[in-house]
């Protein structure tokens, strides 16, 4: 829809890396390792998307949900077993932008580009696990366009690879993968971000366990032991842990050696449960209010240079009652949390992609509205069963508080409303603008039945729209889906 906004530049300690996405149709990305792969990444822009003209976000609006969709080439070894991070940039970049020359660190690098810890970026808070060439896959930005929508600078986002603590050691990966740049022929394999937001009332609560007065977390790191999810069978080496005793701690999934279920890796998951989420006191999020937006964020470690994942990893809600005195072999009549055994729900939510550093934001919205609702608040499990990469997370007792596993709650009731028929771009008028939306579709949101409103309210304005026009056709609350890309820009209410 006319959006020209994008500009990505690729940057690395090679002079012959350094290049605009536009002159390019792809271009490789690669992780640091000594004397062997140098470091090259990604820098992002999507210009102009906060404000008050049609297909903009509105400042001040919330952001429900915000991904950054990259596709990988087809060229020779385009594919990789990552794992690479998103994260915010913290000053702007152009064309001129060089890894050395604008990015330095106190370090033993020299430079690593926009790194967290050198305080160019934000920490990484989405990414990109395995990747297959052609593949299509979308990373978690929702923190960072909220953070735009609330008045921070645009300067726009950095995908890397992420760096060990030291020059010594590798990158959190040095397994090159090749993306689609905004100079792609197909408008349609270009970068791509989503954003869905609401301008609705929307009340904001954080929960983190020595934050603001809050100390209603409990957590529990379940240990299986070498022998995970073997059926009645303990070989003694299982043990649970509380959160509360541990600063930063690995994660771990199974790995299935043979037929028999021995495995190489053993099941270390977490259970985080948040008490006090609701009610009328101060850092409450209020009972009365649907919850639009719940995340559980885990911060991944950096004590450790293999703190990395490429995962995936889940979320689950938890169906059994637990404490720290729980052991793996406690849940079911198959050792470990299980889905078909009535442990846990089928996943909440599935991200991959973790950074040394990084946050990662899972999507917990139904569990949190079902303990609003009057379900039984066992909590959450952060697990994994198909990769035995290990991940490091910051626990409740990490030393960073800013790091403890926190949970964002977004309360807004967002049912439904009286819209304006055939108004599909939500601007207060029905014109032509509108029937293009229709006519292009946006993926099979609009039908035949869309198309008769429009025809019959052709003309309407915000000042000649009468009782009957405007109650017409009921459609959802100020949710707005935003589509934003080098192929172009839609807006539409989302059905």
């Amino acid at each position: 829809n006319g959006y020209n906004g994008t500009f990505d530049r690729r940057i690395g300690e090679r002079d012959i890396d350094e290049q605009d996405g536009n002159t390019v149709a792809a271009y490789f990305l690669d992780g640091y390792a000594p004397s062997s792969s140098p470091d090259t990444q990604a820098l992002l822009r999507f210009d102009g998307i906060i404000g008050s003209s049609a297909n903009q976000i509105p400042a001040g609006a919330t952001i429900l949900d915000a991904k950054l969709t990259l596709t990988t080439s087809l060229a020779g070894n385009a594919q990789t077993s990552g794992p690479y991070g998103v994260a915010g940039l913290n000053q702007a970049f152009d064309s001129n932008t060089s890894y050395f020359v604008d990015f330095t660190t106190t370090t033993d690098f020299g430079s690593r580009g926009p790194w967290w810890e050198d305080g160019y970026a934000t920490r990484p808070v989405g990414g990109y696990g395995f990747q297959l060439p052609g593949a299509v896959d979308k990373a978690s930005v929702t923190s960072l366009v909220q953070g735009w929508a609330d008045g921070s600078p645009n300067y726009g986002m950095v995908v890397q690879a992420g760096f060990a603590a030291d020059a010594a050691s590798t990158a959190n990966t040095s397994d090159g993968w090749s993306i689609r740049t905004t100079g792609f022929p197909n408008g349609d394999s270009r970068p791509l971000l989503e954003v869905e937001y609401t301008t609705a009332p929307v009340t904001k609560t954080s929960f983190q366990q020595g934050a603001n007065g809050y100390s209603s977390t409990t957590m529990a790191v379940v240990r299986s032991g070498a022998n995970a999810l073997i059926e009645d069978a303990l070989d003694g080496g299982e043990i649970t842990e509380d959160g509360t005793f541990l600063d930063q701690t690995f994660l771990d999934g199974v790995f299935y050696t043979d037929t028999a279920g021995n495995t190489s890796s053993p099941d270390d998951l977490a259970l985080l449960k948040f008490e006090n989420i609701f009610g009328n006191g101060a850092g409450q999020a209020p009972a009365n209010t649907p919850v639009a937006k719940a995340w559980a964020v885990i911060t991944t470690g950096d004590q450790s240079n293999a703190a990395q994942s490429s995962g995936p990893w889940s979320a689950h809600t938890v169906l059994r009652d637990w404490d720290l005195n729980t052991l793996h072999s406690d849940f079911g009549a198959v050792n470990g949390l299980q889905v078909g055994d009535g442990d846990i729900s089928p996943a909440l939510d599935t991200l991959d992609g973790f950074v040394r550093g990084s946050e990662v934001w899972f999507d917990v919205t139904d569990y949190v509205e079902g303990v609003r609702s009057g379900d039984a608040n066992y909590g959450i499990a952060i697990r994994t069963t198909a990769t035995a990469d290990g991940w490091q997370i910051n626990a409740t007792g990490s030393s960073n508080v800013d790091a403890r596993p926190r949970l964002v709650v977004f309360s807004a009731d967002l049912g439904i409303i009286s819209g304006t028929p055939g108004d599909f771009n939500d601007d207060g008028s029905v014109d032509g603008s509108d029937f293009l939306l229709w006519q292009q579709g946006l993926g099979g949101s609009f039908d035949d039945g869309d198309f008769a409103a429009w025809s019959a309210n052709f003309g309407s304005t915000p000042a000649s729209l009468g009782q009957a026009a405007s109650t017409a056709i009921p459609e959802p609350t100020g949710v707005l889906m935003t589509l934003l890309g080098a192929f172009g820009l839609g807006l539409r209410r989302r059905r």
